[in-house]
């Protein structure tokens, strides 16, 4: 959308589950944790990171002159697909594999929930920071905020720069906003799971999503009013408020991750049940409608006016909720084409490709401004071309290599307090510093930051 400051991909591990079957044959569970594997889903979490990095590196890779500014703004539309494509996908996988934290809201339930996502997050996530600040620098009094993982919950000026441009790491706003969904998700899902009627419950929270997107859209209409505020507040730096509330915190984001929710309790509510012929045909047919509805609305963006960006938050939302549904519960030449292997295998490193797509374009980005000719166009589309397929290598090795065996070497660190036999209080310890310790960290920046 239009006002899309950047992009994200903390993507999820490849749907963690324990026995692996076909959605359409499996009998219906108890615990949600033993549901099937959901490859197609793996692989469109690539394609949520692959959007992103052809939104970025477009207009660092396409300076010719004549600017194409045309397909800029088409690759820009590509920022928000990829966004909005990963907080639903996000709120999917996550309903889907932890429905049970609701049902049965006990503490080693809550504990196991964390740890995963902790695991899964944390060891890349320090990597990349510790990397960024060896070879950029920042302000410290950011670091606490950073290490916790709440940098964009709270709009903080420091030394003039709002706290989320802090520590050349700009594209970790998505991970503080993703976190904040995980420390409220057992909430949510408690609330879900009290409630009798599945399809009724999923509803709700539906209208309650998109009465939210109504409220983000109000904000965006009232730019103005927005900044008038912040700037009275914050002087010049308040500027980056507006956009700050949002595309970059969880008040903006909130929204598309619990339609995703919303989603994977309805398919819940269906997956044992087998799929007629009848209904695998509705399912393309509404597959496709989705499909082409958010690629009509990507092309329309592209021209369009504030009016149309707002269209496209609802539309986006809610076609990519359809296709993630599709692909989950059918089987179609799309659903095939997003299991084949290669996807899976891009669509685990998709965390790596988020993380370190920037740093990797910075660096073979084309730096000058060259005129229209058949060798420049051939010389820019190949460093296009190369530029993403090394991002994607290096990512792949890098998820081979440290990040996966860093999260197992994580949980398995952690799982030791919740092992039968386990205290109460060692079953609390994982809850306490996966949520406790990063709220303590951002209160401690919170005060650095009213200090200095």
């Amino acid at each position: 959308m239009g006002w899309t400051a950047g992009a994200t991909m903390e993507a999820n591990g490849r749907i963690e589950t324990g026995d692996v079957h076909p959605a359409e044959r499996s009998r219906p569970s108890i615990a949600v944790e033993k549901l099937g594997d959901l490859p197609p889903l793996t692989g469109l979490r690539f394609f949520a990171a692959f959007f992103i990095v052809v939104g970025h590196a477009t207009p660092m890779m396409l300076r010719l002159t004549p600017n194409p500014q045309l397909v800029i703004n088409v690759t820009n539309c590509f920022l928000e697909v990829g966004m909005e494509l990963f907080f639903v996908l996000s709120g999917f996988v996550i309903h889907y594999n932890y429905a049970d934290v609701g049902r049965l809201p006990h503490s080693r339930n809550i504990a196991k929930f964390y740890i995963a996502r902790f695991a899964r997050i944390y060891p890349l996530y320090v990597l990349f920071l510790t990397l960024q600040h060896v070879l950029h620098g920042g302000d410290l009094r950011a670091t606490a905020f950073f290490l916790g993982m709440t940098q964009s919950w709270v709009f903080v000026v420091l030394g003039g720069v709002p706290l989320f441009g802090h520590l050349s790491a700009f594209v970790t706003w998505s991970i503080s906003t993703e976190w904040f969904f995980y420390c409220l998700y057992p909430i949510a899902a408690w609330l879900l799971a009290m409630t009798r009627h599945r399809l009724i419950a999923a509803l709700v929270l539906a209208v309650l999503a998109l009465l939210g997107l109504a409220q983000v859209v109000f904000l965006y209409l009232h730019d103005q009013e927005v900044n008038a505020f912040a700037q009275a507040v914050w002087g010049p730096p308040g500027i980056a408020f507006w956009g700050w509330l949002i595309a970059l915190s969880p008040v903006g984001r909130l929204s598309p991750f619990l339609i995703g929710v919303a989603t994977a309790h309805i398919f819940i509510t269906r997956y044992g049940k087998p799929v007629g012929e009848s209904e695998r045909r509705l399912g393309i047919v509404l597959l496709t409608v989705a499909l082409a509805c958010a690629i009509v609305m990507c092309g329309a963006q592209s021209v369009g006016s504030r009016y149309v960006n707002s269209i496209a938050l609802f539309i986006y939302s809610l076609s990519i909720a359809v296709i993630i549904f599709c692909c989950a519960r059918y089987r179609s030449p799309i659903s095939r084409f997003l299991s084949a292997p290669l996807l899976i295998a891009c669509g685990d490193a998709s965390y790596s490709i988020y993380l370190f797509h920037l740093s990797i374009l910075e660096v073979t980005r084309v730096r000058d401004v060259i005129p229209w000719t058949w060798y420049n166009v051939f010389y820019v589309g190949f460093r296009y071309t190369a530029a993403v397929l090394i991002t994607i290598v290096f990512s792949v090795v890098m998820y081979r290599v440290f990040e996966a065996p860093a999260r197992a070497a994580t949980r398995a660190l952690l799982g030791r307090f919740i092992n039968p036999g386990a205290s109460r209080a060692d079953r609390y310890f994982p809850i306490a510093m996966c949520v406790g310790i990063p709220i303590a960290l951002s209160i401690i920046g919170w005060f650095i930051s009213l200090r200095s």
